[in-house]
C-alpha cells in the first residue's frame, strides 16, 4: 500500500511539471495577449521546433520560429542566406532522424507587426516550467503563427523574453516594441 501511495504521489508531481497552463484569456495577461508589437530589426521566419502545447508529441513539435537577422548564428540578410542556403540550413537547424531538412521561410522587414495570440506556462518535465508566447505575422496576405524565442532547449539565442521567469514575462524591447510607440 505504501508503494502505491508513493508511486501515485511521484506520478502526480511529474505530470504536474509536464502540464501547460494557458494564460491567453486570463486578465493578468491582457497587457500581452491581443497586443500588437513591431519588430525593431529585420527578422527571419523559419521552420523551427517549438514547445508542444498539446502534450501529444512529448516536448517539441514543428512550427514557425522567428529571429533577428544577424543575431546568433543567423545571417545578416536574406541575400546572404540565399547565397549559401544549404550549408546555413544544416548549421542552423539540427536535422533529427526521419525529418526533412528545415530552412528559412521568408524575411520580415523592420517595423513588421506581430499580434500576440497565446501565452502559456508550459511544463517541460523535470526541467521545469517555461513561458511560451506565440503570435501572428502577416505574410503574402496570410497570417502566419510564430513562436517567439524564449527557451534554450529549442530556440536560437537571443531570447525575446525570459522563458524561465516565475511571473508573466515582459517582452525584451531590444527586439520588439508596442505598435503604438
Amino acid at each position: 500500500m505504501r508503494f502505491n501511495v508513493t508511486f501515485m504521489l511521484a506520478s502526480f508531481c511529474l505530470l504536474s511539471c509536464t502540464s501547460s497552463e494557458d494564460f491567453s484569456s486570463k486578465p493578468e495577461a491582457d497587457h500581452i495577449v491581443g497586443s500588437c508589437f513591431k519588430l525593431i530589426e529585420p527578422s527571419f521566419v523559419f521552420e523551427g521546433r517549438c514547445a508542444d502545447l498539446s502534450g501529444l508529441n512529448n516536448n517539441s513539435e514543428f512550427c514557425n520560429g522567428i529571429q533577428v537577422m544577424g543575431s546568433g548564428d543567423f545571417p545578416k540578410s536574406w541575400g546572404s542566406y540565399v547565397e549559401d542556403r544549404a550549408a546555413l540550413d544544416r548549421s542552423l537547424f539540427e536535422k533529427l532522424a526521419f525529418e526533412k531538412q528545415r530552412s528559412m521561410l521568408f524575411p520580415l522587414e523592420k517595423g513588421s507587426e506581430i499580434t500576440v495570440t497565446k501565452l502559456v506556462h508550459h511544463g517541460w518535465g523535470t526541467i521545469g516550467r517555461f513561458w511560451v508566447i506565440r503570435g501572428n505575422v502577416l505574410h503574402n496576405n496570410s497570417l502566419i503563427e510564430v513562436e517567439l524565442p524564449s527557451i534554450d532547449l529549442i530556440h536560437h539565442a537571443p531570447y525575446w523574453f525570459k522563458g524561465r521567469s516565475t511571473q508573466i514575462p515582459k517582452i525584451n524591447k531590444k527586439f520588439i516594441e508596442p505598435c503604438n510607440v
